[in-house]
């Protein structure tokens, strides 16, 4: 036997080893650009992850201030309610003018303008 007569096998062999090999480049190529990506989202998360910790902390410290507040011996005059001078008087009702009474007279204004 000689090695030629089973050198037709080779030939496809080939072919699947060069497909794969095209198909391996492409998911490398692939692999990189998702890696790059991944870190990208790692440093936003770290970065998503130290402000919510800040605002946190804040919201913490907001919270201790008013709890403060209500259980000082000042909060407890102001809201007593069997004694109404503590209370703060209400403010007198601000009126504001009608739209429709205010554009009935500009439209009054104008139409006397145009008149003369």
């Amino acid at each position: 036997m000689n090695f030629w007569s089973f050198a037709w096998v080779l030939i496809p062999i080939a072919g699947i080893m060069a497909g794969a090999w095209s198909e391996w480049l492409k998911f490398k190529k692939e692999q990189a650009t998702l890696g790059a990506s991944a870190e990208s989202l790692e440093t936003s998360f770290q970065e998503l992850a130290e402000k919510l910790e800040q605002q946190n902390a804040t919201l913490i410290t907001r919270i201790q201030n008013l709890e403060a507040i209500v259980t000082s011996a000042d909060w407890d005059q102001l809201t007593d309610v069997s004694m109404p001078e503590a209370l703060p008087e209400p403010e007198p009702e601000i009126f504001l003018p009608d739209p429709e009474e205010e554009n009935r007279e500009e439209a009054e204004r104008i139409a006397r303008k145009l008149r003369s």
